[in-house]
């Protein structure tokens, strides 16, 4: 009896054996399978991919807590995907494991028995992402989860396969890390866009500006340019919102100006403010607005014509702060346009069958035409009061400025001393120009 026992005992061990090797052969198998992956395929800067930890293998639910315990202790890998027949079925935390096993001196005795699986100790509601999945999809999956689970790990496939595993963590600092790297080229860009002594050459008037972002990219829009050695086209305006989504419309404005107006500088050289036809011109610019950025940005703003040989200021406005004439020391405000209810919300980008309607007013030589953002006149001090645009007219009234340089700079410094030490909470534009 004691002898025949022996090969039973042998063959057992040699079929444990077996199968630990084969396992083992499979794990080698997608481990080369995934470094493969890893190292030839070319993942977009926002796909979940880029993120994966491919060193982790899932686990059977047949697995014994005995061997899930050896496996936390061998390889000190801190989260286990569970497949059943294929599919993943949950997930085990290393560490809820370990305060499991650790309630008294009895329970690691009785959950190591070699009846108990992992199914004993499963977490429900694992979250399973494709490779290609762009981390701001991934992110809400993730905060959509219970309390207790949002910050658990969470597993990636590629084609269908498990590929490894990623954290909250990860994703957060990825969208970070290409928010900065989407900031750094907004930055840039609006800096070259901004650049506008470089970019209106043709520009003949007197003019002077002042761009103070908020943040690192700001929502302001500033463009002079010269159509003709007569006439001049400015525009000021501000982006709802803050940040890079702002600043991206800020762009997709500095894009569209250029597309309907530069052209101008090499036609119709008998144009005047009246054959310009800015209207027509300005509504086919909101509609390609319209088409093109989300319907929830849209840009307050305020564009001007300046015609030398007729005397005429052109003045398009768009639910903007008011715009400003400066002559012989006294402050003109200019009239608001006359918008219908049916106008509603007369800002850009919003309606593409916005009604654009003009006011033309006759200036003289010498007077200095001033536009602010917002950001100006809700400047505060540490008093929290607000500098408003009555604080405008107070800080230009009884000036006679020989260039819109001196305009600027006299009321930039005015706010500065306004303001003191309290911090700046918009971003702040001024445009000024002079007729000849």
């Amino acid at each position: 009896m004691k002898s025949s026992s022996v090969p039973a005992v042998n063959t057992l061990f040699d079929d444990e054996l077996e199968r630990a090797l084969d396992r083992a052969c499979k794990i080698i198998a997608q481990r080369e399978w995934r470094r493969a992956v890893k190292e030839n395929t070319v993942f977009s800067a926002f796909e979940v991919g880029r993120l994966a930890d491919i060193s982790v293998d899932w686990i059977s639910a047949e697995t014994s807590l005995r061997l899930l315990d050896e496996l936390i202790t061998d390889f000190n890998t801190e989260f286990f995907p569970v497949k059943d027949k294929g599919e993943f079925v949950g997930y085990v935390k290393a560490e809820k494991f370990r305060a499991l096993l650790g309630q008294n001196q009895y329970t690691r005795h009785i959950f190591l028995r070699p009846e108990n699986k992992v199914t004993e100790v499963l977490e429900k509601g694992l979250v399973v992402v494709d490779a290609r999945t762009p981390l701001s999809d991934v992110s809400r999956l993730l905060m959509s989860r219970p309390r207790d689970q949002l910050y658990d790990p969470f597993v990636i496939t590629y084609r269908g396969e498990y590929y490894g595993v990623a954290t909250v963590k990860a994703v957060m600092d990825g969208i970070a890390f290409y928010e900065l790297k989407d900031t750094a080229a907004a930055r840039e860009a609006q800096q070259a866009m901004l650049a506008l002594e470089q970019s209106n050459s043709d520009l003949l008037f007197d003019h002077a500006y002042h761009y103070e972002p908020h943040g690192e990219v700001g929502g302001d829009f500033l463009y002079l340019q010269g159509l003709q050695p007569h006439l001049g086209l400015f525009a000021i305006m501000d982006v709802c919102g803050k940040g890079i989504k702002a600043a991206q419309m800020v762009l997709a404005l500095g894009a569209y100006f250029r597309a309907v107006f530069r052209y101008l500088t090499h036609t119709h050289r008998e144009l005047d403010y009246k054959s310009l036809q800015l209207s027509a011109r300005l509504r086919l610019l909101n509609r390609m607005l319209v088409q093109s950025t989300p319907t929830d940005m849209y840009a307050s703003g305020a564009v001007l014509l300046l015609d030398s040989k007729n005397n005429a200021l052109v003045y398009f406005d768009f639910g903007h702060t008011p715009v400003y004439v400066l002559r012989q020391g006294k402050v003109h405000v200019l009239p608001r346009a006359a918008h219908n209810a049916a106008d509603g919300f007369p800002f850009f980008g919003v309606d593409e069958n916005l009604v654009i309607r003009s006011t033309c007013i006759q200036v003289k030589s010498g007077d200095i035409v001033l536009a602010t953002t917002d950001g100006v006149s809700e400047t505060r001090n540490e008093a929290r009061e607000e500098f408003g645009e009555e604080g405008i007219i107070r800080a230009m009234s009884g000036k006679n400025f020989s260039h819109p340089r001196e305009a600027v700079h006299h009321l930039c410094d005015t706010l500065r001393e306004f303001r003191g030490k309290y911090r700046r909470l918009d971003d702040m534009s001024v445009m000024a120009f002079m007729v000849p």
